[in-house]
């Protein structure tokens, strides 16, 4: 999967696009209910309905697992989120 065109893994395994297969990677996980993205155009929406009625099998997970380690070298966490540290002020 790494180093090919983004969505390969997707199309060739399962005739998928890549949105579809990554909605369906997180509602498969079972940790979440509720896969959100940014769309940002109405063709940004066109995998939705494709994400349903099919599962990712064990290996998919084992393969994208695989892919975000060897991708991902600074991984950010949630607290990127977080507001800065406030400085204490004195009066």
């Amino acid at each position: 999967m790494l180093g090919t065109e983004r969505g390969q893994y997707a199309r060739e395994n399962y005739g998928k696009s890549l949105l579809a297969f990554a909605i369906r990677w997180i509602l498969d996980r079972g940790e979440t209910t509720t896969a959100l993205w940014g769309a940002r155009n109405s063709r940004q929406l066109e995998g939705v309905e494709e994400a349903f009625g099919w599962r990712l099998s064990s290996s998919d997970y084992v393969e994208v697992d695989r892919v975000l380690r060897e991708t991902i070298k600074n991984p950010v966490g949630p607290e990127f989120m977080a507001s800065p540290p406030r400085e204490k002020v004195t009066v």
